[in-house]
């Protein structure tokens, strides 16, 4: 394979062996687009290998356990950083994990809070197992795990280094992180700087520096624009008597409100690249100065590229995630169809409206 060749989105013509890495709590994105997946999952286009917390509070990685429960998969391996950034519980993941019905709670996990193992030791442990340059990993959060992977040396589960089995297993990186509108671009200030570099700048800043395959950025613009409608969570639902992700999105602020899906548009360009739902930018290289912003250096061997609009693509992406996030699970005995990952997949929902301004769990598979 040539240089020139890396960095092109590969055509999936097979499930995607799909990794997460996630600072669930912070924001609700996490959570929908942690429901995108397992729906995508269900139709037979992705298969989520395992979850990294990179939110350092307890509830972080319960209530990714509680989603995966529901979705009818509760052995997916789950690992949690150690001293990452952000411990605060959050609006959503706590008040969730703790709903009860009849004393007892109201969605079943697997472990209980502390019980996760370690982040990166959970990566080197599930990556040494898949197929060489088989793996898809999706960032929506801080770097703090990943930059500690890229760190770390030979050990008793794999005799070599975390950039070598990285650079042997993932395939290729999706990542929600930095801005890269004109403005930013012409005139990058710390106004402009993106949350998820921002709370850990020194791992984002080695990340990007040393990771050793190519990265497709999603920037906060490519989010901002396509609001997910929260008007969803009232009325597509019906199939449930309870929800864990509507019930986190009226946790997370006072309804009626819509949120930017920035997260939601990695699990697009992850699990269905070909679909022409984004443009992309030239090659180049994002730079993460030390306080925190990211410039991107045209170059064309460069490793990275980042997504751009196709505004005539807004509404279906915008469809496309509200009947991905909605989609019945396999409990709710609704068929859907599956399908291949071309992103022409027949609506399980209602046309989304326009934006404006006991314990749940299903049969393991």
């Amino acid at each position: 394979m040539s240089e020139s060749s890396k960095i092109n989105t590969p055509v999936i013509n097979q499930t995607v062996r799909l990794l997460l890495d996630t600072d669930m709590g912070n924001d609700i994105d996490d959570a929908l687009a942690l429901a995108m997946i397992h729906s995508l999952q269900s139709r037979g286009e992705c298969k989520l290998i395992g979850v990294a917390v990179s939110k350092g509070h307890e509830y972080a990685p319960v209530y990714v356990d509680i989603i995966n429960n529901f979705y009818g998969r509760p052995n997916i391996p789950i690992g949690m950083v150690r001293d990452g950034a952000t411990t605060d519980e959050g609006e959503f993941a706590g008040k969730v994990a703790e709903l009860k019905d009849n004393g007892k709670p109201r969605y079943a996990r697997t472990h209980q809070p502390g019980a996760y193992p370690e982040a990166v030791t959970m990566l080197r442990k599930l990556l040494v197992d898949q197929p060489d340059n088989s793996v898809v990993l999706m960032m929506i959060g801080f770097s703090t795990n990943m930059d500690r992977l890229l760190a770390s040396g030979p050990d008793e589960i794999a005799n070599i280094s975390g950039q070598a089995l990285f650079k042997q297993k993932v395939k290729h990186v999706v990542m929600m992180a930095a801005r890269f509108d004109e403005d930013a671009k012409a005139n990058p200030t710390l106004e402009t700087r993106e949350y998820n570099i921002l709370k850990d700048i020194p791992a984002a800043k080695g990340f990007l520096d040393r990771c050793p395959s190519p990265i497709i950025l999603s920037g906060l613009e490519i989010g901002k624009a396509l609001m997910y409608p929260g008007s969803t969570t009232e009325h597509l639902y019906d199939w449930t008597p309870h929800h864990p992700v509507a019930e986190a999105y009226r946790y997370f602020k006072t309804m009626p409100y819509d949120r930017p899906s920035w997260d939601l548009t990695a699990v697009l360009m992850a699990v269905r690249p070909e679909a022409g739902y984004f443009g992309q930018s030239e090659r180049g290289k994002a730079i993460v100065h030390d306080d925190g912003i990211v410039r991107f250096a045209p170059d064309p061997q460069g490793p990275h590229r980042h997504l751009t609009l196709i505004e005539s693509q807004n509404d279906r992406v915008i469809q496309d995630m509200v009947d991905l996030v909605t989609q019945p699970t396999p409990r709710a005995g609704i068929h859907i169809k599956a399908t291949s990952p071309n992103g022409s997949n027949p609506p399980v929902s209602k046309p989304v409206v326009k934006p404006t301004k006991s314990a749940v769990t299903a049969p393991a598979e």
